[in-house]
């Protein structure tokens, strides 16, 4: 049976990043790939050696983060994405309101979905998978009743966040209870003449790329997969095919915030500067403008616009980020100790769970001074437990199946 695979993911390269892989699996199997994506990725898959179909056109939610920028991710911050806080109803439901109209809706705005669902009329596939917040894909399987899964490349805090909104739901009087995100997606499904089901939020069946013991517990049919690193069209650069001499740290603040208009959540020249005062080497990845505000550069210091995490990573001894998704994955699959600092989306989350699982340490914002991000790597180098926290989380993602092996899976699906 050859199968026809629709992958469709938002216009954020980290997002696609995670598909590429289990993309390239399902070729190898011999089946036939197409990815849905609007204009402004379509180079980034064809990058990959994949298939692209464009369709919609603008990234409303990418220029709405670039227009406001700093104040759009302060009340981001504001938000629980972790499920930890006790949050009133009234605050669950806010949350709801606002990341559905600046986020879940404006990203999978209506254009978006029409071509989709045009596409699909045209090439028929057999599956849809499509990343966690690509809500399109279930909207567009749904109406044309195609069996569709959602491929969860984190913690699944959606899930619980979800769970949150039922309860906050649940003790509203009738007349109160308007869902942002189930009422969008309702109205989007509804018309291609369905109706709204929690498939539509979850997938009919989801793929997690997450180690076990980072996963959220939910009852929806889960497919394990291992985390592949995937970091685009990389090229290795010579001063990375010979062996530190000194143990080598990295510090990256990730290719997503480049586009917007806000902080980074550290003074990344300032850290850099301190941690040159000790006996390491440091590659730090910083834009070419961030790179001409530098100054001189310290010894022991390389500053790089971009360099693969996969090749990078096992040479390192820890690594400094911002809690993305894409950079803590690429560290757990190398093994390598984090420091995280962030207070933004779900990067907190990760941070504490790391901490709590003796794999890094993790920082707010407010606390990571250049001073005590210095302080609090010496232990990340110089403590055995670090290390092996961070190396029993990668060998248990090591034992996960590959993308490639969970084909079979996806085949019976199809049938």
């Amino acid at each position: 049976m050859t199968m026809r695979v629709l992958l469709t993911s938002l216009p954020a390269e980290a997002h696609f990043n995670t598909m590429v892989p289990l993309a390239w699996g399902l070729q190898a199997a011999g089946h036939d790939v197409h990815v849905a994506v609007k204009p402004q990725l379509v180079d980034r898959v064809t990058g990959a050696g994949l298939v692209a179909v464009p369709v919609g056109s603008g990234d409303e939610h990418g220029g709405l983060l670039g227009r406001l920028g700093a104040d759009l991710v302060a009340f981001y911050s504001s938000i629980d994405f972790t499920g930890m806080r006790d949050d009133s109803a009234q605050q669950v439901l806010s949350a709801n309101d606002v990341l559905t109209g600046t986020f879940y809706a404006l990203a999978n705005d209506a254009c978006f979905i029409r071509e989709m669902a045009e596409y699909v009329d045209f090439w028929q596939p057999d599956l849809i998978i499509w990343e966690q917040f690509t809500f399109s894909g279930a909207i567009v399987g749904a109406a044309k009743n195609i069996p569709h899964g959602r491929l969860v490349w984190s913690p699944d805090l959606f899930y619980q966040m979800r769970r949150k909104v039922s309860s906050a739901l649940a003790e509203q009087p009738p007349w109160l209870r308007d869902d942002a995100l189930g009422d969008w997606l309702a109205a989007a499904v509804g018309k291609f003449g369905r109706e709204f089901d929690e498939d539509l939020l979850f997938g009919q069946w989801q793929i997690e790329l997450s180690p076990p013991e980072l996963r959220i517990p939910s009852p929806r049919q889960s497919i394990s997969a291992r985390y592949v690193p995937y970091n685009g069209s990389s090229v290795v650069p010579e001063w990375l095919r010979e062996s530190p001499s000194l143990p080598r740290v990295a510090v990256t603040m990730g290719i997503t915030a480049r586009g917007g208009n806000y902080a980074n959540p550290v003074d990344v020249e300032a850290v850099v500067r301190e941690l040159a005062e000790l006996d390491v080497e440091v590659i730090a990845t910083l834009g070419e403008a961030e790179q001409a505000e530098f100054g001189p550069v310290p010894d022991r210091v390389r500053l790089v616009d971009f360099v693969p995490l996969r090749a990078l990573l096992p040479t390192c001894d820890a690594i400094i980020h911002h809690g993305g998704s894409g950079t803590w994955a690429s560290a757990l699959a190398a093994g390598v100790p984090q420091i995280i600092v962030s207070n933004l989306w779900d990067n907190v989350f990760r941070g504490r769970q790391l901490a709590e699982l003796g794999a890094g340490i993790y920082l707010s914002p407010a606390e990571a001074s250049p001073r005590v991000v210095r302080d609090k790597l010496v232990p990340l180098l110089t403590e055995d437990r670090f290390r092996a926290g961070a190396r029993r989380l990668r060998d248990s993602m090591r034992c996960q199946p590959s993308p490639a092996d969970i084909v079979p899976q996806l085949e019976e699906i199809a049938k």
